[in-house]
């Protein structure tokens, strides 16, 4: 399989904790820790757990296909089905000590069971073999959205919308049927099959709202990839809906058509108060081709205010095929979709809502009423800005506390536990401050894990000094007893067969052709008989 046609149940795609990039890995490194190439930070980097050939319950490993924070995934054949491809995700040897993980994993289990939507992956099973958790999910050879569009596909319009009226799709079973939220839609979460099919990929971070499932998301902690992530997210908002996908979507949307995410940033906090502050773009900066009732629909889609955009899937969907038969077919690049029959508000950029008539005289003709509404909508951008200010504020004072206190744990466990057996866990728990983007904390969760990983190569270099001298004693020991009983000899033979073959020959060398020539001595003196 052509590695661009590999399938993205869980990315080697890695997000740094620290500058929130993604950059790719050659899974193939045989690596514990990998560095982000735009930042220099270095993270753990999960290596292979099985290998090709490895059993596990139904399922024989053909190779590994993908990588993530929880573990990997394998292209394998379920034996009992005639070898029929599936994409089998384990779950990382490191992490099944951890409860809140297994949670976790069963939870991704217990989603995609209740799911069974032509846009959505199918799971196929979930179980434990010789203490290896796996899920099985069916194989779907394609390539992801944003695989296309950084290897510069140029969605047509009447495309761009057909993939997301599929989405909108299954996520309106989802929502409907099972009150489930994605919460992490993005262009890599969308795959195109080789049979041009749309899928929805990624259920991992999944929510569902009622029910007695467990909510494993920290307080204060936003869940959701920044670039598409919808206000109410990026506040980290218990109350969220389907609106929230919808969001999301519509910024999947834009990135189709225009070619670049809505709001691109530095980091992740400018793009996360980009999402919260500014109008929604209009893609025909980017691509002026775009029709304005598509402009207008992302508009809706990316309403600021949730209750601004629409009430419900069917209303979305109705829209989007209304608009792909307008557009037809063929979607030629230069026609444009006549303006507008959504009427609903939306807080939009100046240049999307339709344009306005001109007065002959060129000159704007304002009365006292106009005047006065110009004033207050000036007063109302003014004590917006302010509230943006302040939720983007305490948006940041949320985050401090939250990297403060979990560095202030981490700190705590490893002082109280300092034994080896705990550094994985410790460095994962510092790994976790990372993940916040708080730089400060971030730089002291750096200078920690450095610490950690400097005194684990320490001990390791300690243990391999105590083996190399307990080999040269044990090697002494067999020699002097040749030596004690007149065998000459075997005790010769017993160091230049090490000197070939011993693991530490060659840290032993002067101590073995040393030892090598006393016994040759020691022999010649007894042959000459000057013993």
């Amino acid at each position: 399989m052509h590695p661009g046609q590999r399938n993205w149940y869980l990315k080697n795609t890695y997000i740094c904790p620290s500058c929130k990039k993604e950059f790719d890995w050659d899974d193939s490194l045989d690596e514990t820790m990998i560095r982000c190439p735009l930042c220099q930070t270095e993270m753990m980097a999960p290596s292979p757990v099985l290998a090709k050939g490895s059993v596990v319950g139904d399922y024989l490993v053909k190779e590994r296909i993908g990588i993530g924070g929880m573990g990997e995934v394998y292209l394998a054949g379920q034996r009992s089905m005639n070898n029929r491809p599936v994409a089998l995700k384990i779950l990382h040897e490191d992490l099944i000590r951890d409860q809140a993980y297994l949670e976790r994993f069963y939870r991704e289990v217990r989603i995609l069971a209740q799911i069974e939507h032509p846009n959505v992956v199918s799971a196929i099973e979930a179980g434990k073999a010789e203490n290896v958790y796996y899920f099985a999910m069916t194989f779907v050879d394609g390539k992801d959205i944003k695989r296309m569009l950084d290897e510069g596909h140029k969605f047509t319009e009447h495309e761009a919308l057909r993939i997301t009226c599929e989405i909108a799709y299954a996520l309106k079973y989802a929502w409907e049927k099972h009150g489930i939220l994605h919460r992490d839609i993005k262009p890599a979460n969308i795959m195109l099959t080789s049979e041009n099919e749309v899928k929805l990929m990624d259920l991992g971070i999944s929510k569902k709202v009622s029910g007695e499932d467990v909510e494993l998301t920290m307080a204060g902690m936003m869940v959701g990839s920044p670039q598409y992530v919808s206000p109410e997210q990026a506040k980290a908002l218990k109350d969220m809906d389907f609106r929230a996908d919808m969001y999301s979507l519509g910024a999947s949307l834009y990135h189709m058509l225009a070619g670049s995410p809505p709001y691109p940033g530095d980091n992740a906090m400018e793009v996360l108060a980009r999402h919260l502050d500014e109008p929604v773009p209009d893609p025909r900066r980017l691509r002026p081709s775009v029709s304005q009732r598509t402009t207008e629909l992302i508009a809706i889609m990316m309403a600021k205010r949730k209750e601004d955009r629409f009430e419900k899937w069917d209303d979305c969907i109705a829209e989007i095929k209304d608009l792909m038969d307008v557009l037809g077919e063929n979607d030629r690049e230069s026609s444009s979709a006549s303006a507008g029959r959504i009427e609903r508000q939306a807080s939009v950029s100046e240049d999307v809502r339709p344009a306005k008539k001109k007065t002959k005289t060129g000159f704007p003709v304002l009365n006292k009423k106009l005047l006065k509404v110009a004033v207050y909508g000036m007063l109302f951008v003014v004590c917006l800005s302010g509230f943006g200010l302040i939720v983007k504020k305490g948006m940041l004072d949320a985050r401090n506390d939250r990297a403060k206190n979990l560095f202030d744990a981490a700190v705590k466990f490893i002082e109280a536990n300092p034994e080896p057996a705990n550094f994985r866990k410790a460095l994962v728990m510092f790994e976790n401050v990372q993940k916040l983007g708080v730089p400060e904390y971030s730089a002291e969760a750096r200078a920690e894990m450095d610490k950690i990983l400097e005194k684990a190569q320490k001990i390791k270099n300690k243990k391999l000094q105590d083996q190399k001298r307990v080999a040269l004693e044990e090697l002494k020991k067999q020699s002097y007893e040749f030596e004690k009983n007149d065998e000459l000899d075997k005790a010769i033979l017993t160091w230049e067969n090490y000197l070939n073959n011993g693991p530490y020959a060659k840290d032993f060398d002067f101590e073995i052709k040393k030892a090598i020539e006393y016994l040759n001595r020691k022999k010649k003196v007894k042959e000459d008989g000057m013993d």
